[in-house]
């Protein structure tokens, strides 16, 4: 299902929230802390973000190695510093985790946060690697009352929500298809990963992406190969189709294996073409006639202003204290996070049985890549 629709989102600078609440991060790594001083935009980690809210207060840190954990602790000015996440949930009364380890870990962080008492959880993508996993998390945060979102940032990004708000206006009729490449995003040749491939790696953005742009999906056709064996533990390239419950159709190409990165969603209506991402841009339809033939031209056409201004992630951080403040529900919820990981194992599945059609909801709860090993197919 969607997440809430966000309008309020553009009122987050306007609230004044006098409570204070104690954040502690689990994965003081790259999107945690690193980023903060790697990248231009501010801020660019989930520590920057919650740091910049005057209603939060970041407390606490946790993290597997020691120097990036003592680096994290200079770098915000916190001394309450742990290898376990057990033990700072227990010492620390904490309103908000933010969990930015690998993903395998994220489920029982999670679940660790929630049962721990904390009002809201602050979950990197993806959510997990299974869809059992995910399962075991929206559970234990709605056992708790707690409210997890899922950092797909882009759902708070100003530009999509301004192409989104003009689609849903009919600016350029109906929504026929969707073609989003993700390629070469990760950091090689420092990345490696036994479980995560380019799919839940980057290519979660991309299929949450479109369901941000045209909602569920009814089913998925594609492939998740592993075409150079010898480099990969996991696919490095994927072709799909996917069938929305809308009626919309959507392809994507997903892969490792070019030099170049590149990200970006074609939107393809009635009278017009609108990317999003890398190459943003919008051209208008124009169809003209002769005697002999129809064809269609493309005239240059203004991109939407953003709906609102900043990075994404402070909007994300805003967001989850708004839904902690008044019980409602983020732009990214538990169940979005979810949906996002079903459409990757069902291509899983896909591959898993020699390409065919998988109908959703697919609800496997095993780690497909585990099930494609134990099987001889990876």
């Amino acid at each position: 299902m969607e997440a809430a629709s966000g309008e309020h989102a553009g009122a987050y600078e306007r609230e004044m929230l006098v409570a204070t609440y104690r954040v502690g991060l689990i994965g003081c790594g790259r999107i945690g802390s690193e980023f903060e001083d790697l990248m231009p935009e501010k801020p660019s980690s989930i520590a920057g973000a919650f740091a910049m809210l005057d209603d939060c207060e970041l407390v606490a840190g946790c993290n597997r190695g020691r120097e990036r954990l003592e680096k994290f602790g200079r770098r915000w000015d916190v001394d309450a510093l742990y290898h376990d996440h057990e033990e700072m949930l227990a010492q620390q009364s904490l309103d908000i985790v933010a969990v930015a380890t690998p993903p395998g870990l994220h489920r029982d962080q999670v679940v660790a946060g929630a049962e721990a008492g904390a009002k809201g959880i602050f979950c990197e993508k993806p959510m997990g690697l299974s869809i059992g996993e995910c399962d075991d998390m929206i559970a234990a945060c709605k056992a708790s009352g707690t409210k997890l979102l899922v950092n797909c940032t882009r759902r708070w990004g100003g530009e999509y929500e301004a192409v989104r708000r003009d689609a849903r206006a009919g600016r350029w009729g109906d929504l026929l298809h969707m073609v989003g490449y993700c390629q070469g995003c990760k950091p090689l040749p420092e990345w490696e990963s036994e479980f995560e491939g380019p799919m839940l790696h980057d290519a979660v953005h991309m299929y949450d992406l479109m369901r941000f742009f045209a909602g569920d999906v009814k089913w998925v056709l594609g492939t998740a190969d592993r075409r150079r064996r010898s480099e990969f533990r996991v696919e490095d390239s994927s072709l799909s189709i996917l069938q929305f419950d809308s009626g919309v159709q959507g392809v994507t190409i997903v892969d490792e294996l070019t030099e170049d990165s590149r990200f970006w969603l074609e939107l393809h209506f009635e009278r017009g073409l609108v990317k999003v991402g890398r190459e943003a841009g919008a051209e208008k339809s124009v169809r003209a006639d002769t005697d002999e033939t129809w064809w269609y031209t493309l005239a240059d056409d203004e991109f939407p202003q953003p709906a609102w201004e900043g990075q994404g992630i402070l909007h994300a951080a805003k967001d989850l204290v708004h839904a902690i403040e008044t019980g409602a529900e983020t732009r990214s919820t538990g169940e979005d996070g979810r949906a996002a990981i079903e459409i990757i194992m069902a291509l899983y599945e896909a591959q898993r049985t020699g390409n065919a059609k998988v109908e959703l909801p697919f609800d496997e709860p095993r780690r497909m890549v585990d099930v494609l090993r134990e099987e001889g197919l990876y």
